[in-house]
């Protein structure tokens, strides 16, 4: 059986910061955007990375099944980039909240990597892969 994650449905605050998020900072591809009436506040953003797509719906919707969780506690995320430290440079020139860890650090894993926060404190692991091929 041929099993591949291809997307996250994340639940966030405010769709059109997320989306400026996701699109101006990590780069990913605006690739469709939905409001329940015209004129409305958007209700779900598709985005792509590569060939993995994020939908961005905002929570107020799903009021009850948040009452008792903080939106990005509980799930840590991974994007691979050919040049962690130009991507580091990036998100500190647009202005990103970097999150625990600073600039990036070789990890004895291979990986050179820093956490990046997005605006409803979802946790970005930004790396390059340096182990020659062992986690790709």
């Amino acid at each position: 059986m041929d099993v591949q994650v291809t997307s996250v449905f994340m639940y966030v605050d405010d769709v059109q910061k997320s989306l400026d998020f996701y699109h101006e900072i990590v780069g990913a591809e605006v690739v469709q955007l939905h409001v329940e009436e015209e004129g409305g506040p958007l209700t779900l953003a598709l985005l792509r990375l590569g060939d993995f797509t994020l939908m961005l719906h905002p929570q107020d919707e799903e009021t009850a099944d948040f009452q008792n969780n903080k939106l990005g506690v509980g799930i840590h995320l991974q994007v691979r980039v050919d040049d962690v430290d130009a991507f580091y440079h990036h998100c500190l020139d647009e202005g990103a909240m970097l999150s625990v860890s600073s600039e990036p650090v070789d990890q004895p894993w291979g990986w050179r990597e820093f956490a990046l926060k997005d605006p409803d404190g979802y946790v970005w692991s930004i790396y390059q892969d340096k182990s020659g091929g062992q986690w790709t």
